[in-house]
């Protein structure tokens, strides 16, 4: 594009100093075009400056603009691998992936920050944090609670490693690995006792989940001998009626039609009924871990009600310094 402009401009000169006529006011052609083409060789040669995009990138994440900021901010990182910032700028994208429910590709950007810059940075650690995160929210409780592990070892400060073992702690509880739960909340520093409150977490554990109300899934099958029985030890009042209807009223319709000499239909009616009652069963049985869970999940809810939430990030007050030079743009990592 440039090479056409500097032709056209040397066209026009060759016809201004062809005609003598014109010969007087070259020098206001040339000021003229000058001026006119100086804004297109300035876009055409200026480059892109790193603020501008990273303030840009920065924007466009603020105001919720995740797919265009993840652009803009690879980007940034593309273009000044070198600049400061790049490792915030990745921290972005993969926050920006984490808040839209792409956990794969949150991780592998949170992982390429850990594995680019300074593992001790507060940018590195929390990128470690929300990769383990990320890992979690996609089940891959074995990847999550391996990059937490290398964050409580004791190559990092208390404080770490005790948001580390907190993490690992309610990840093992959702496993229901209740022993080794209790060992990684006790391995919580004296520091972190006013914080998380660990001793709290594991006599609880001891004195209230043996307690808990348990509906035994065997237990459940032998009350289904009785159609609905077993919906009705579990609390399922509705299903119980409507399994107790669904058979006794198969049974009645078969035995009614064998009597009446209705084989064929009574065999379907049969076949029919056996079906709704072993299904009764099999749905009793389910119904039974269903309760034990729900029971579960609500103790584990109750345990960390007024604790720190296990998947939040830094506080302001232990939020990371910002690394950029955009005003108003602050690192903080809410969820």
């Amino acid at each position: 594009m440039i090479l056409h402009h500097r032709k056209t401009i040397g066209h026009i000169i060759n016809k201004l100093l062809g005609n003598p006529g014109n010969r007087a006011g070259l020098a206001s052609a040339l000021l003229a075009t000058a001026l006119l083409l100086s804004p297109v060789f300035a876009a055409e040669t200026d480059p892109v400056s790193d603020d501008k995009l990273f303030g840009f990138a920065a924007h466009l994440y603020e105001t919720g603009e995740y797919d265009a900021a993840i652009t803009e901010y690879l980007r940034f990182a593309h273009h000044f691998p070198d600049d400061a910032r790049t490792g915030e700028a990745k921290f972005r994208a993969g926050m920006a992936n984490f808040r839209q429910g792409r956990y794969g590709k949150a991780a592998s950007l949170f992982e390429s920050v850990v594995r680019e810059g300074d593992t001790m940075s507060a940018i590195a650690v929390e990128a470690a944090f929300m990769a383990a995160e990320s890992d979690k929210r996609r089940n891959d409780h074995s990847s999550a609670l391996s990059r937490l592990n290398v964050l409580a070892s004791r190559d990092f400060e208390p404080t770490i490693r005790d948001r580390a073992l907190y993490a690992i702690g309610w990840i093992l509880l959702e496993r229901r690995d209740h022993s080794s739960a209790a060992r990684a909340f006790s391995a919580i520093s004296e520091e972190g006792e006013d914080r998380y409150r660990p001793h709290d977490i594991t006599g609880r554990l001891e004195s209230e989940l043996n307690e808990l109300p348990v509906k035994r899934p065997a237990a459940a099958a032998v009350f289904s001998i009785v159609p609905g029985g077993g919906y009705l030890y579990t609390g399922r009042n509705r299903d119980a009626w409507i399994s107790l209807v669904l058979v006794s009223a198969g049974a009645g319709a078969s035995w009614e039609s064998f009597d009446n000499g209705l084989n064929v239909l009574g065999g379907v009616l049969a076949f029919a009924s056996a079906g709704f009652y072993s299904g009764s069963i099999y749905g009793s049985v389910g119904a039974a871990h269903k309760y034990n869970r729900r029971v579960y999940d609500e103790f584990i809810d109750d345990l960390k009600r007024g604790r720190p939430d296990p998947a939040a990030g830094f506080s302001s007050a232990d939020a990371p310094p910002p690394t950029t030079n955009t005003p108003g743009l602050v690192m903080r990592f809410p969820f």
